[in-house]
């Protein structure tokens, strides 16, 4: 039974996110930023300070919140997405900033960008698609020789406040991982050997403050 109902939460909720990534794209940007009281743009600036050099590729750059910052902070940056609706809202968003032509709609797996292009590449909560051992593969080909691949790929709320803790009960009850300490043993043991083979040394960080953390993975190229 128990199997059963967490099935069904993982249904649910993969509904709610192809939603946002589609027919609701326009709301992404509000419903992440009130749906973790504001921590979420903040998990995703977590990458910036671990950036090397000034050509980035953002990997799933959704409404291009992101990229926005990382293009006025003088970055040569360019971006993919897979969804029509997210890369609509980016481009609009870029191109009002006057910032045209930086982002595309592509898959991971075949990257339109030749080898060695990137200094960086940054992905923030993706999605299973970025242990796939052809996804490595891509990223490791358009890095640099010594670049370097930045996800955050988990992060928690803490209980700052009454909504903070309302939220956490919330998220706990769904089984969503924003609102408690996710166990990332076995995700960080199936990821090790992936990035080993795609040529990428890994290491682990933490961004923290007082109202929540996120998890970093920073693996270099090393072939």
């Amino acid at each position: 039974m128990r199997a059963q109902i967490q099935k069904l939460i993982r249904r649910f909720w993969g509904l709610i996110f192809r939603a946002l990534y589609y027919p609701l794209a326009p709301l992404y940007d509000k419903i992440s930023y009130y749906g973790f009281l504001g921590q979420w743009p903040k998990w995703q600036r977590a990458v910036l300070p671990r950036i090397q050099g000034k050509r980035v590729l953002e990997i799933g750059c959704g409404t291009g919140s992101l990229m926005l910052t990382l293009l006025e902070r003088g970055y040569k940056a360019y971006g993919i997405d897979a969804s029509p609706a997210m890369l609509k809202q980016a481009s609009k968003k870029l191109e009002k900033a006057g910032y045209s032509g930086r982002v595309s709609r592509a898959q991971v797996q075949q990257l339109p960008f030749p080898d060695d292009s990137f200094e960086t590449v940054i992905s923030t909560f993706p999605t299973e698609y970025i242990i796939d051992p052809a996804s490595l593969k891509e990223i490791q080909r358009v890095l640099y020789p010594g670049g370097r691949l930045v996800i955050v790929d988990t992060a928690m709320l803490r209980p700052f406040n009454r909504r903070a803790r309302f939220l956490i009960w919330l998220y706990g009850l769904m089984g969503v991982w924003g609102g408690k300490k996710k166990d990332t043993s076995h995700a960080a043991s199936t990821f090790w050997m992936p990035l080993a083979e795609a040529g990428l040394v890994r290491r682990d960080e933490t961004f923290e403050d007082e109202q929540g953390e996120a998890h970093i993975i920073i693996a270099l190229k090393v072939w």
